[in-house]
């Protein structure tokens, strides 16, 4: 295999690409869900909070360890209590200014998305119409 092919690989199998691959993913299907008037199935619903949790957790862990930040006791309670706010606070302390590019296109990525499964959730059915 290219490096470069290598290099892309482990950067997109790495907790922050799979964390915006199942951002991409989960939110294209909640678009299609809000466009449809339907609800996500109950099922949907449990697996995309366990995995974005779990997977913002790794995130977390491996980023944590590489900058040298020691965690607390209980994370797992703490993250799935105030990860909308531990997120941001991390990237913010741990980066500086660019952090909130970061928080930035991690919002641009979650309303693209959305946008994009509602559009071709539209699209489809306006083919079929």
């Amino acid at each position: 295999i290219a490096p470069n092919v290598t290099k892309l690989l482990a950067k997109l199998l790495s907790p922050a690409g799979l964390l915006y691959i199942y951002l991409l993913v989960t939110t294209v299907a909640q678009g299609v869900y809000f466009a449809s008037g339907t609800e996500a199935p109950p099922g949907f619903t449990l697996i995309d909070q366990i995995g974005y949790l779990w997977i913002v957790g790794w995130w977390l862990h491996v980023d944590s360890r590489k900058r040298g930040i020691v965690w607390l006791y209980d994370m797992g309670l703490f993250l799935s209590i105030a990860w909308p706010f531990l997120m941001p606070y991390h990237l913010v302390k741990t980066r500086g200014a660019p952090g909130l590019l970061v928080i930035l296109a991690f919002f641009a990525a979650y309303i693209g998305a959305f946008l994009l499964g509602a559009t071709l959730y539209l699209a489809v059915a306006s083919l079929n119409a």
